[in-house]
């Protein structure tokens, strides 16, 4: 998704720019067909990792690209200027939020960022965490991040069987441990306001350390007043946003944290962790509380169900910080820097 957006974001500004991408095998039709005019490189390299550090600078020297962008992993290579884009370090604060494989998978991110040229991250809060834990790194920029355009305003939204407008709260977001879905399902519960026809959906799939959940949140789902979707398409993720009572994320902590600023551009109210992170990226568009006082969650749950209905447009600042521009300028600046 990233890709893709900055990809329509970068030839939206500045369509005298010729641009070339690499991609798995696997994908290579669909890039065509999703950016006609892009030259796509396909490579059977057999995990990110090597895509990013190995392949992709090879072929900028080959078509003698001015500068290469990656994800999470900065190109072994200097002859090409580089930029890279780290979603978070958070495996580097919180170890313990990720299995034994992730953290031997992700040791290689700050080992390669000494390399680029200049790293890019999306929020300030975790441009500082990138600082402070990786010194050597040339320059970290925070340039925002945007949504996706499934879920614009004039994208289609198509309803979820069994729910009902403005009659179940929601969270989204991958089910592992940082996300802290127990917290979130016990405040639900405890709060009372919790019922099969008003009942707490929570969408995303298992990915990562998963969390062992209480004997309450398992309770809950087997009465219904918990429903597990998995994942959901777009059209169906932007619905549940728009026709939510109360949208919840919870998550210990976040580089960026895209499902709220999602919700809150589509109008939904939310609470959400109080973290530096949300403050920064949500500001007045969300109520904050602590995400590990379970008490405090549920009073606070209960005062924001027993407000009337506050589904609002986003405000301008909502708007702003959902923008894929800013990576777009901030990876043009660095043929410069």
């Amino acid at each position: 998704m990233v890709l893709d957006e900055v990809i329509r974001a970068w030839r939206g500004q500045h369509p005298e720019d010729e641009l070339a991408v690499v991609v798995p095998h696997r994908d290579r039709d669909r890039a065509r067909a999703e950016h006609p005019g892009v030259e796509v490189h396909a490579t059977r390299a057999p995990l990110h990792p090597v895509l990013a550090s190995v392949v992709a600078p090879r072929i900028a020297g080959r078509i003698g690209a001015d500068l290469v962008v990656t994800q999470n992993f900065a190109p072994l290579g200097r002859r090409t200027r580089s930029a890279v884009f780290v979603h978070d370090v958070l495996f580097q604060t919180n170890a313990s939020w990720f299995t034994r494989t992730e953290r031997a998978y992700l040791a290689l991110v700050p080992l390669l960022l000494t390399r680029a040229h200049r790293v890019l991250t999306s929020s300030r809060s975790e441009a500082a965490r990138i600082r402070s834990r990786n010194p050597r790194v040339r320059e970290v920029v925070a340039a925002g991040l945007g949504i996706a355009s499934a879920l614009r305003h004039d994208a289609p939204a198509r309803p979820v069987d069994g729910l009902v407008s403005g009659r179940f709260l929601l969270t989204v977001g991958r089910l592992n441990v940082r996300k802290n879905l127990s917290t979130t399902v016990e405040a639900a519960v405890a709060s009372g306001r919790l019922s099969r026809d008003q009942p707490l959906v929570v969408v995303g799939e298992p990915s990562g350390r998963p969390e062992v959940l209480s004997g309450t949140a398992r309770a809950a789902e087997a009465s219904g007043t918990v429903r597990y979707l998995g994942g959901v398409p777009d059209d169906q993720l932007r619905w549940l946003y728009e026709h939510c009572r109360l949208m919840l994320f919870l998550s210990r902590d976040e580089g960026w944290g895209l499902p709220p600023v999602e919700a809150a551009n589509l109008g939904a109210p939310v609470l959400v962790s109080d973290r530096p992170v949300f403050h920064e990226t949500l500001d007045q568009d969300a109520t904050f509380v602590d995400p590990d006082d379970v008490a405090a969650v549920t009073a606070c749950l209960r005062r924001e169900l027993d407000r009337a209905d506050r589904h609002r447009p986003p405000s301008d600042t909502a708007r702003q910080r959902s923008s894929w521009t800013g990576i777009v300028a901030a990876a043009r600046e660095t043929t410069e820097v």
